[in-house]
């Protein structure tokens, strides 16, 4: 039918069908002059923020594969910075997902804010176990942050064995995972000014191992200058399950489980280097059984050796650097009121039961023999198990020992010692609110227990695809409440300023008295969560911390 007798039959609903389609194409936002070229992105459906996706912050390929990456090339014309879903290599539900050069880096700007000054930045470091996620808007969407007027910088790292594996060789050094969120870093001081940021005014913040990263970031010289303030999430370099202490057999046990029985590190490095990046990321392994409990993650910073012409990330054990750095760095440390009801379910029986009789602690403890070593596991059994073998029946116990061990007091420790050794401000929370956007907490079975669980706090910080409905006005009012402390921590360095409308007071920490703001309906300061405990481990770490890596 020609477009005449169309418009003639339809004419209204051909131009409201019309004005329909135009509101579904992208508008562009403003065009952006960096040190890479222009480039150009898009202006969200709400009309609130310029997002600028996909931008290559680094390379990497084959021919680096577990390197420092390489400084991303010039590009020539205009960079449409619009692509919304990448991902570094990684095994999904639908199998091995993400591309080997996907050092990729997303800005998001106020689209309304007024020109008069730069505005703070605050760049975050997602989680995943050092071997999934992506800094996508799948989980990591702007909105609610954004909304507070401050420009948030999400991006990838490479994960798994192309983002740890740690050799000690300059073919693979190790933590070029850790090296990407450095560069990544790099990048926002460089090139942030263009977007409207604040180069001298930069938060960093992760959660989980992206708080543990953060954790290693800070401590490592290798970021001096590149941020002012670090908010870290369930997740610090001190906690027994962060570092990876023996890492060339565990890349042995990775290329064991593809048929090769070495311990050397170049033959491992070759096997690796010459293989496909999806089949790297295929390969399944699991670390024996031990009387430590150490961690089942195979892919975990390490310790560096010293190489020639390669910048090392961490060459030391993070509780010896923080007990002597003294570069002024202001920190939020802080964790889930429940925080092991994330890691109980999937708990076997049998795996429940394996622990009997073997030690309820990780190698990062030494003992001068195996019975001292023994009277200490038999201690923690008995502070947590009383006189009850760990079995099924006692998972909520098991849920404390994990809370206490692989969180709760690890944060506690390195907020200890930064406030011990210089200047900086400590701010420490708990974060106990449940509402509807605990997915964490309903996805652990245990939606009937108090408090909330690791990773609830995200979905207050974060609107998603993956949930981004706000069901109820008590949500609405944590997303306000939080969104509002974290900004202001990053536009004042203090998360409670006089301006501010919060009715509670958020006071930093001094030496040897940390105070704690209970992030719920209600927040409030109180004591430490769980005193006997702390004390209990605090004695263990003074006694047997290990303070050296062999």
């Amino acid at each position: 039918m020609p477009w005449k007798i169309l418009k003639m039959k339809y004419g209204k609903k051909l131009v409201l069908f019309s004005m329909f389609v135009m509101n579904l194409v992208d508008e562009p936002a403003p065009e952006i002059t960096i040190e890479q070229g222009v480039l150009i992105g898009k202006i969200s459906r709400s009309g609130t923020i310029f997002e600028y996706t996909g931008i290559p912050y680094a390379k990497t390929d084959k021919s680096t594969r577990f390197q420092t990456p390489e400084l991303s090339p010039k590009w020539e014309g205009v960079y449409k910075a619009t692509e919304e879903f990448h991902m570094c290599p990684q095994q999904t539900l639908f199998g091995v997902m993400g591309s080997e050069d996907c050092l990729k880096i997303n800005v998001y700007v106020p689209a309304d804010f007024k020109n008069t000054k730069p505005l703070a930045v605050m760049v975050y470091i997602y989680g995943g176990a050092f071997t999934f996620g992506s800094g996508g808007k799948i989980l990591y969407g702007p909105k609610f942050l954004v909304k507070k007027n401050v420009i948030l910088v999400t991006f990838n790292y490479r994960i798994g064995l192309l983002g740890f594996l740690c050799l000690k060789i300059k073919e693979a050094p190790g933590n070029a995972g850790i090296k990407d969120q450095i560069a990544a870093l790099r990048w926002v001081k460089k090139n942030i000014a263009a977007f409207g940021g604040d180069p001298d005014n930069i938060t960093v913040f992760g959660h989980s191992s992206g708080g543990t990263s953060l954790s290693f970031i800070a401590a490592s010289q290798a970021s001096n200058g590149l941020f002012n303030r670090a908010i870290i999430q369930s997740g610090t370099s001190v906690f027994n399950w962060s570092l990876n202490r023996k890492p060339v057999w565990v890349a042995s046990l990775l290329a064991k489980a593809i048929g090769y029985y070495t311990k050397d590190p170049k033959q491992l490095y070759e096997i690796f280097s010459k293989m496909d990046y999806k089949d790297i990321i295929a390969i399944k392994a699991k670390k024996p059984l031990e009387m430590y409990y150490d961690t089942g993650i195979l892919h975990l910073p390490c310790i560096e050796t010293n190489i020639i012409d390669i910048e090392a990330a961490i060459t030391e054990i993070p509780y010896n650097i923080f007990t002597n750095k003294t570069e002024h760095i202001d920190v939020m440390y802080g964790t889930a009121s429940n925080e092991g009801l994330f890691l109980t379910p999937g708990l076997s029986e049998e795996m429940l039961d394996s622990r009997n009789g073997r030690y309820l602690f990780a190698s990062d403890l030494q003992f001068p023999s195996e019975s001292k070593a023994m009277e200490t596991a038999k201690k923690v059994h008995k502070f947590y198990f009383g006189d009850d073998i760990i079995s099924s029946r006692k998972i909520l116990n098991v849920s404390k020992l994990y809370s206490h061990l692989c969180f709760e007091f690890p944060a506690i420790f390195e907020a200890e010692y930064v406030l011990n050794q210089n200047n900086s401000k400590v701010f420490s929370y708990i974060f106990n609110y449940q509402g509807w956007r605990n997915l964490a907490k309903l996805a652990s079975g245990y939606w009937f227990e108090g408090g909330a669980t690791h990773g609830d706090e995200l979905f207050y910080l974060f609107d998603s695809y993956l949930y981004p409905i706000v069901i109820s006005e008590a949500d609405r009012k944590m997303i306000d409440q939080i969104t509002t402390l974290w900004t202001n921590f990053a536009k004042y360095g203090d998360p409670t300023p006089d301006i501010t409308d919060l009715s509670c007071r958020w006071k930093p920490g001094v030496k040897h008295n940390l105070q704690f703001l209970y992030i719920d309906n209600e927040s409030k300061m109180g004591p430490m969560l769980n005193p006997e405990g702390y004390q209990f481990w605090k004695d263990i770490y003074s006694k047997y911390r290990k303070t050296d890596i062999t």
